[in-house]
């Protein structure tokens, strides 16, 4: 029996979902609208391949930097059809409040209650309930299965591909029964007890810059995350050296 089977782990099963290529993005001001122009494309792989759903366009438009101003997104296809339309978050703080209570009962002993922005699957009350280290083991090996799975922004890993949200939601899905937002802005919102990064643990979320990429920490200076720049899930060094120390905007424990 293979370790995923072991730990209780859902095989990804690569399947084919309807891929859209993000052809060109276009930022109208005197619309206050970024016009995506897609086109369907089985093909499509990377940072320029989408589900069609709010979720991938929300997730999108968190992950890439838009003008201020821009409240509207939309995709439309060379033929100027417009196919779905979104909102654009206005939230862009750069860094979360930190909730000082709630940090001092994370550092030490694990969370005794279900943390914000988590809804229970019951039948994975089983695994919720075991020992620290066996939850930290589930949590990473859900999250090195996925190691090299392709983006495509609004996919889950279940169909082959996913998004930096999507695969955090994902893992912890699989590894501990939690329903996390599939969405960065949601991840960044509300999601989470906030930690000091002198505390990170394996398996706690690190969250960049604006919230923009999330992943999880795996521990020696690494995480996990499916990286817009790379076109996948990568491990990522975020050590003092790699320069991505100084864009942790913040730590999350879950467990």
């Amino acid at each position: 029996m293979g370790l995923a089977a072991a730990l209780g782990l859902t095989p990804v099963v690569h399947a084919n979902p309807q891929l859209w290529r993000i052809e060109e993005t276009i930022e109208e001001q005197s619309a206050q609208q970024l016009t995506l122009v897609v086109q369907p494309d089985p093909g499509a792989m990377g940072d320029s391949a989408m589900v069609l759903t709010q979720v991938a366009v929300e997730n999108y438009i968190r992950a890439h930097t838009v003008q201020a101003g821009l409240r509207r997104a939309v995709c439309k296809t060379e033929r100027g059809r417009e196919v779905l339309a979104a909102e654009i978050g206005r939230d862009r703080r750069v860094e979360p409040e930190v909730d000082g209570e709630r940090a001092e009962m994370a550092v030490g002993p694990s969370l005794a209650e279900t943390p914000p922005g988590v809804s229970l699957d019951p039948s994975a009350a089983a695994r919720r309930s075991a020992p620290e280290a066996v939850k930290v083991a589930l949590v990473l090996q859900a999250a090195e299965a996925l190691i090299g799975t392709p983006l495509a922004w609004g996919a889950d890993p279940a169909a082959g591909f996913c998004d930096p949200a999507t695969f955090v939601a994902a893992v912890y899905r699989r590894a501990l029964g939690y329903r996390l937002p599939a969405t960065l802005d949601g991840l960044w919102e509300s999601t989470g007890v906030s930690v000091p990064v002198w505390d990170m643990r394996p398996g706690d979320l690190v969250i960049l810059d604006r919230g923009d990429l999330v992943g999880i920490y795996l521990g020696a200076d690494e995480m996990a995350a499916c990286d817009p720049a790379a076109g996948e899930v990568i491990r990522l060094h975020i050590g003092p050296e790699s320069g991505l120390t100084a864009r942790i905007a913040d730590v999350r424990r879950l467990f």
